[in-house]
């Protein structure tokens, strides 16, 4: 399969760590992808006000794949994976949204038909990689690492359609660290959001609640966090020191994506992996 890589807004300004250890992670394992070209933004920052803008968006990044000749579109981001995702189940719902895309895709000389599938990174290595590989490539099992995981919530939800993992049970992060030596046991708070999305506007409330997913994090014992969406990993990792503030408790823990664990595991520099860029005390766990 050939994928076209969507990186998303996010992930370049904020977290490129994410794409570069993603791009690694993703050429060890023999996947086949190159950069959509002339790609912009997914549309979900808008979608709550301005749905058609965000339906011309997303599908736009679909027109440009298929014209690239790709065969479906890998993401490294949840929130862009639920909205490219979720074309296709608002054109069954709308019939006349197929035609006002059109409309706008006309003036760049575009033509929408239907959408590529979409596959999160999580996905790609859960599937298309497998556990059997991954774990073959394990040169250095990542003893002493207990890692709770993030899913955050647009990769599992909503259940209207497809979504990654489970909207209950999702066990895949959990499923790859354990291969790689890590103990990442579920935890009762699973499944509690970040708040990212609601930062620009309540960002007290927004950090409250990252600090005290944080904070019950440790207490249960936890010394790092995995995430694999860069909205998430933001919110759970470089604004841990200002969550700590909000809610008077010591939140710090090493925050870092599945990709970077992955390329630990598999003997990759860290430099190779973004680690550099990390923006929490990572060191002392991957040195010990």
């Amino acid at each position: 399969m050939k994928y076209g890589f969507f990186t998303g807004c996010t992930t370049q300004n904020d977290t490129y760590e994410n794409e570069i250890s993603a791009r690694a992670i993703l050429k060890h394992f023999g996947i086949d992808f190159r950069d959509i070209e002339d790609q912009s933004c997914c549309g979900t920052p808008i979608k709550s006000t301005k749905y058609e803008m965000w339906a011309f968006l997303s599908a736009r990044v679909h027109t440009l794949a298929i014209a690239q000749g790709f065969d479906a579109i890998a993401t490294v981001c949840n929130g862009c994976d639920l909205a490219l995702s979720e074309l296709m189940h608002e054109l069954e719902h709308h019939s006349d949204l197929r035609n006002k895309i059109n409309e706008a895709l006309a003036e760049e000389g575009l033509h929408f038909d239907s959408p590529l599938p979409v596959r999160n990174i999580l996905t790609i290595l859960y599937e298309d990689v497998g556990l059997e590989k991954i774990k073959k490539n394990v040169k250095k099992k990542l003893t002493g690492f207990k890692t709770a995981c993030h899913y955050g919530c647009h990769i599992i939800r909503p259940t209207s359609f497809k979504r990654p993992d489970d909207a209950e049970h999702p066990t895949k992060m959990q499923e790859i660290l354990e291969v790689l030596g890590v103990e990442s046991p579920s935890y009762p708070e699973l499944l509690d959001c970040c708040a990212a999305t609601i930062i620009g506007v309540d960002a007290e409330n927004a950090l409250t609640v990252a600090g005290e997913k944080l904070h019950i994090i440790k207490q249960r014992g936890y010394n790092s966090i995995a995430n694999v969406c860069p909205f998430c990993h933001k919110q759970l990792g470089a604004a841990q020191d200002v969550a700590g503030r909000v809610i008077g408790k010591d939140v710090k823990l090493p925050a870092m994506f599945l990709s970077q664990y992955i390329g630990l595991a598999i003997g990759m520099d860290e430099e190779e992996l973004g680690l550099h860029l990390n923006l929490t005390g990572w060191e002392e766990l991957v040195h010990k």
